[in-house]
């Protein structure tokens, strides 16, 4: 277990494909008018340009892409990955007739043969467990992502919805008295099997996700849902044939989580710390300040992902500085996976609103832009750390992290609709543009400064500019 954990990531990332590709393949398959190894191809390729795009805007660390594609659901995934649904896997992946047989099963008996995947939900399927149900490590699946993803030059995270929230979601069937829980050490071990496979594969970190840590429910108190985290992560941490861990909590802030998790082995923790949870929870950062001990390495989800708006980068390199570590992550707060792809592709907003939202490339490209500032803010006097590698040299100067990104802006010029993304700036600043042209507006105290820049097809271009305080 070498790898360090990368300074820049996101949680989650939609995987319909810019141009709902996926949607449209989904079609085309159930329509009868491709195959499945169409189908299959087709995904594959979605999935290796969403890997080049992300590394295009930043995460090009090692373990910083998340495997969070899926054909309709990741509770489903998981399921079927530990062997909650009784499914032998078709080579390396997901039986496709039988996976859409269950996905969109609402209360009949599957071809499968089971009965344990019922209910519908707006987020997710639940499952429905029965008293003993026999777990089974099934990760084809994602051995096959990992695969193929190495083979293009992406090392890539592996993630599974966490155990605590698996059996936070399922519902057991009406003729036992028995609690989820009550099997938590059994699906413990199934998962330790999948993590171990994938240990043995090559892979060095895997994230699961728990957002039940954060999430209230009727029928499992907080203290209950933090005893179960502390006995399953204790468990998996305690094997030496795992790769490392990193458990998100997304939506939301942590509570009894929060100790159960930081203390159970794992080495590193995503905890939501957007502005929104800030306001519900003022004194959450000092909080998991004290709480999270200096070996767990701490992933701040400061990026809102649920917010359609831009960030305060100002507000966030704040927050993370008040984390008070020697070293971190940025992240989303939660995954993007039901964001819009690009601000650019929205060619009806005016000057005055292009800088107000921010969709998943933004927020990948805010997240990329607080890692830099908080590697290399001017008050650093810390050695490098062992555990985290830096991806950059120092920029020259280092001041307000807004100065250093802009959100996309649309600007309308000879009629035509023209998006910029400002990356990154020290003496230069990196421009990318949709178009041939890009537009920088810098106002100044007391004119406007324009510059026009093109744009080579084959990557961003640098433009030096004089002043970049109100960029």
């Amino acid at each position: 277990m070498s790898s360090t954990f990368p300074t820049a990531t996101v949680i989650g990332y939609p995987h319909i494909g810019p141009n709902r590709e996926q949607a449209k393949a989904l079609e085309d398959y159930w329509a009868g008018r491709i195959d499945a190894e169409a189908f299959s191809q087709s995904m594959r390729s979605l999935r290796l340009n969403t890997y080049s795009r992300l590394r295009e805007l930043g995460l090009d660390e090692d373990y910083s892409i998340p495997a969070s594609y899926s054909h309709c659901d990741h509770v489903l995934d998981t399921a079927l990955s530990i062997g909650l649904i009784e499914s032998e896997p078709t080579g390396t992946d997901f039986d496709l007739d039988e996976y859409f047989s269950v996905a969109r099963a609402t209360g009949q008996r599957t071809p499968l043969g089971i009965d344990r995947w019922l209910d519908a939900d707006y987020r997710h399927l639940v499952p429905e467990l029965r008293y003993p149900t026999r777990f089974r490590a099934r990760p084809q699946h994602l051995l096959s992502l990992v695969s193929e993803a190495r083979a293009a030059g992406h090392t890539i995270r592996p993630v599974l919805v966490g155990p605590v929230t698996m059996l936070a979601l399922a519902k057991t069937s009406p003729d036992t008295s028995t609690s989820t829980f009550d099997q938590l050490d059994e699906l413990t071990v199934a998962y330790l099997d999948v993590i171990s496979i994938l240990a043995a594969a090559g892979v060095d970190w895997v994230q699961l996700d728990e957002p039940a840590l954060v999430t209230d429910f009727d029928e499992h108190s907080d203290s209950e849902l933090a005893e179960a985290a502390s006995r399953a992560y204790t468990a998996l941490s305690g094997s030496n044939t795992r790769p490392q861990i990193f458990v998100t909590a997304p939506r939301g802030r942590l509570r009894a989580g929060l100790s159960a998790l930081a203390h159970s082995g794992i080495e590193a923790l995503g905890v939501d710390v957007s502005a929104a949870t800030r306001a519900s929870d003022p004194g959450c950062i000092a909080r998991i300040a004290a709480e999270t001990p200096a070996s767990v390495h701490l992933v701040a989800g400061v990026i809102d992902g649920r917010d359609a708006m831009a960030d305060n980068l100002s507000t966030s390199l704040s927050v993370l500085q008040d984390c008070d570590r020697e070293s971190l992550s940025v992240s989303t707060s939660t995954s993007v996976l039901d964001t819009p792809h690009t601000v650019s592709a929205e060619t009806d907003l005016n000057v005055q609103e292009a800088s107000w939202p921010s969709f998943a490339e933004e927020k990948v490209t805010a997240v990329k832009t607080l890692a830099i500032a908080f590697a290399d803010r001017p008050d650093d006097t810390r050695l490098s750390s062992p555990r985290v590698c830096r991806p950059h040299g120092p920029l020259g100067e280092i001041g307000d992290p807004q100065q250093l990104v802009a959100s996309d802006t649309v600007l309308r010029l000879d009629s035509q609709t023209m998006p910029d993304r400002l990356h990154k700036a020290g003496d230069d600043i990196a421009v990318g543009s949709a178009q041939d042209l890009a537009l920088v507006d810098r106002p100044g105290e007391a004119s406007s400064e324009k510059s026009f820049i093109r744009r080579q097809h084959s990557g961003y271009v640098s433009a030096r500019l004089a002043r970049r305080r109100y960029l």
